[in-house]
């Protein structure tokens, strides 16, 4: 059994009407300009032997299903060739094949009947699939009753019961819960110890990494990375990062990303923009003739409408998004415009890039300009350390009398230092919860969770003997006194392999008041290898000689995952508990 990619490429036609794209799906042939091309996948080699499971991850759009896709043979590539030996089950849609009308257990008979099995050996699956599923009490009902979860529950016990030697697993798991996820995941695994190959997309890395060995990294219908999940997985994080990093900096700069890209604002870029008082774009225009820029008494550059750029520096149009425009006046020289032209963006931006020095003390920049007959302006500088922009000055409008016709305005660039928080709340990468997965009075709301290793490093997996830490994040409505913190880590069978508890030798939280954080620090984190399950809890009391669980603020149940590795260069199973001890020999 293996799965072979030979230079593959797959093209897509995006048609500008449903009109063409019939035409186009009667073989008919349709005018290149009523469509344009889009490369899902662009030459693609890769190979996957015998008993591989191997994550395909990217963002949306990156090329994964298209290329699940082409492996499970429900569509042909534009070009090259892939092979495939061994009997293939893809699990691409929620519960495909499944009829709304039918029961759980119709639904059943159907598909195993539909893959062949006789009456005999569905029945065999039949008490097998119920009990994997855990949906005893929903199984005589309709499927059309059946919540997204139980969907996927069913399509993947189904699925997994007739052991393919080939298993596609597209995303369907992402509707379970991290219990169920964690049960299917050690079904994956013992497929694979029987041979079989198995190709699972999510976007849930940490899912990923317990079940898989390797990962391909699509990107724009390109691998981009084919290695060790969690090499391959980290450079992916550490991309979706600075993505993510990109959108919210263009957003808060009010930019787009490609004009933020190509910007940079940093210490040799800062970015300055026009905005009216209280965001109110002028109905009269502000007109800038040149932008000027130095220091102290001498002058470094300057940009008109009709200089070119020798570098970063210039203003920023855009039609769209920014409210700038070129206009030509008929008895004065060419200017720029700001007013209200139908940006989105509601400001008018300009970058200037400064020589490579240590300080701004004595920069400047200058307008030569004719201010709005109604409107004030503002004049801002974009802070990249704290993602603000910062009033450096105004302009006022024209009044009565005629003043500030025409002016050249200086403003002193700022020296902007922000301290940054010690631990950025996107980082925990709060789970939204159903409400079966999250409970309490919520008095305190615990508002991410997360593990972090010894470098200050966000973990979906930790390695067993090194320090690590756990960090809750909490948010209090009113003060709430001596809290009780709970970490309790659950093996996939659901036992219970770790718990730490804030007041389990005597410490107490105190009085929590606001926003904060609680850490449970690890050195070293002695969990053995293995797949784990996490619970996060703030009790109002708890106590240690009772079994019966006490109120809580919140508690976010079973709602997490986390992949412990064994030490570097270990192969051998240490077990659960990788115990410290001294070593004493007596001869």
């Amino acid at each position: 059994m293996y799965i072979k990619l030979n230079n593959v490429s797959k093209v897509f036609k995006r048609f500008n009407n449903p009109f063409w794209a019939a035409v186009s799906a009667l073989g008919l042939y349709v005018p290149s300009i009523k469509y344009n091309s889009f490369n899902a996948l662009s030459n693609i080699n890769i190979e996957i032997k015998a008993g591989e499971r191997v994550a395909l991850i990217g963002r949306n759009g990156a090329g994964k299903s298209t290329m699940l896709r082409l492996i499970s043979g429900q569509m042909h590539p534009d070009k090259g060739q892939v092979e495939v030996k061994g009997k293939v089950q893809a699990l691409m849609e929620l519960g495909t094949g499944f009829h709304p009308d039918f029961t759980g257990i119709e639904n059943i008979r159907a598909s195993l009947a539909f893959y062949g099995l006789t009456q005999k050996e569905i029945q065999k699956k039949i008490a097998e699939i119920i009990e994997f599923t855990e949906l005893e009490d929903f199984i005589e009902r309709p499927m059309r009753e059946y919540s997204s979860g139980m969907y996927s529950r069913l399509a993947f016990a189904v699925s997994t019961s007739i052991s393919p030697e080939v298993l596609i697993i597209d995303e369907v798991l992402g509707a379970g819960d991290a219990y169920f996820i964690g049960k299917s995941i050690q079904r994956m695994k013992s497929l694979t110890e029987k041979g079989a190959t198995v190709l699972f997309v999510s976007h849930d890395i940490s899912a990923a990494q317990m079940l898989c060995d390797r990962a391909l990294w699509i990107d724009k219908g390109q691998i981009i990375a084919d290695g060790p999940i969690l090499q391959v997985g980290k450079s992916y994080l550490a991309a979706v990062r600075a993505e993510e990093e990109l959108r919210v900096r263009a957003q808060s700069a009010k930019l787009t990303k490609q004009q933020l890209v190509t910007c940079s604002p940093n210490k040799q870029n800062i970015l300055f923009r026009l905005i009216g008082e209280d965001s109110i774009t002028p109905s009269n225009p502000l007109k800038v003739f040149s932008i000027r820029y130095g220091v102290a008494d001498k002058t470094l550059g300057e940009i008109t409408p009709l200089s070119i750029s020798q570098n970063n520096t210039r203003v920023i149009l855009d039609s769209i998004h920014m409210n700038w425009r070129v206009k030509e006046q008929k008895h004065t020289k060419i200017c720029w415009e700001f007013g209200d032209f139908g940006g989105l963006f509601h400001h008018a931006p300009w970058v200037i890039e400064w020589p490579e020095l240590n300080n701004y003390e004595n920069f400047w920049v200058e307008l030569d300009c004719i201010a709005s007959v109604k409107s004030k302006v503002l004049v801002g500088q974009f802070d990249e350390e704290s993602s603000e922009y910062f009033p450096i000055g105004e302009i006022l409008p024209i009044n009565k009398k005629g003043n500030n016709i025409q002016e050249n305005l200086r403003f002193k660039v700022l020296t902007i230092k922000r301290q940054r928080k010690q631990l950025d709340l996107e980082l925990l990468e709060l789970k939204k919860s159903d409400s079966d997965d999250r409970y309490g009075s919520m008095e305190v709301n615990i508002n991410g969770f997360g593990f972090f290793d010894k470098n200050d490093e966000r973990r979906h997996t930790l390695i067993t003997g090194q320090d690590s830490y756990a960090v809750i994040s909490y948010i209090t409505t009113n003060p709430v006194i001596n809290p009780v913190a709970v970490v309790a880590v659950y093996k996939p069978d659901g036992s219970c392999a770790m718990q730490v508890i804030s007041n389990l030798y005597g410490q107490n939280i105190g009085t929590l008041n606001g926003a904060g954080y609680i850490k449970f620090k690890f050195t070293p984190f002695l969990l053995g290898e293995g797949d784990y399950i996490i619970s996060v809890a703030l009790f109002k009391e708890l106590n240690l000689a009772s079994r019966i669980e006490p109120p809580a603020y919140d508690i976010h149940d079973r709602c997490y995952m986390l992949k412990v590795l064994p030490p570097e260069g270990i192969a051998v199973n240490l077990g659960i508990l990788n115990h410290p001890y001294l070593l004493e020999v007596i001869k």
